[in-house]
């Protein structure tokens, strides 16, 4: 952890920062997470928009975390294993990563499946759906968290990788808000 809150964490100038990186992999996994996810979502809300476009919003939502919550859970995280063993910081993240990805996804992702549920079919998300959704978003998260602490030196060293899975998640992003605009405005005319 660094010593004053300006100074940027990087093995070597000529690396990506490394909670760049690691947002970077946390974006990637949630969105592959989203990605294969969406079909069993989708049934969730009785199938009310079509695979893809509904795949582009969940990515969003994916995204969205990562870049928006995920950077202060990655702040908590370092601020909170700094004198813990490395061995155990894997574990440390994925535990944040778990509860704030689980939040997230009771709070925002059963919002816009309610928002779109509630209104072609006048019913909203039972107790069981949002639990499921809550533990798929859970072990989402640790992964996710997990996952940016072990790999995130490999990933700052590979700049091109890096910010090739960043423009990835970007246009996913972008695609998401574009069909999200037409679904809600078509839905709510």
């Amino acid at each position: 952890m660094t010593s004053k809150w300006t100074q940027v964490d990087r093995d070597s100038e000529a690396n990506v920062p490394t909670m760049l990186a690691q947002a970077i992999i946390i974006g990637t996994v949630l969105g592959v997470g989203a990605i294969c996810c969406c079909g069993f979502y989708l049934t969730m809300i009785g199938r009310v928009v079509a695979l893809l476009p509904w795949m582009g919003m969940v990515t969003l939502i994916a995204v969205a975390f990562t870049y928006v919550v995920g950077f202060a859970l990655l702040w908590c995280a370092e601020a909170y294993t700094g004198r813990m063993r490395e061995r155990f910081k894997p574990l440390a993240y994925g535990v944040i990563g778990l509860i704030g990805y689980a939040v997230w996804g009771v709070l925002v992702m059963t919002t816009l499946m309610n928002s779109l549920d509630q209104r072609l079919n006048g019913t909203v998300l039972s107790n069981g759906n949002v639990i499921a959704l809550a533990v798929n978003y859970a072990i989402f998260g640790f992964l996710a968290f997990a996952l940016a602490k072990i790999y995130s030196p490999a990933l700052a060293a590979r700049k091109t990788l890096a910010f090739t899975l960043l423009g990835i998640q970007i246009v996913l992003a972008v695609i998401g808000i574009v069909v999200m605009v037409m679904v809600f405005s078509a839905l709510y005319r």
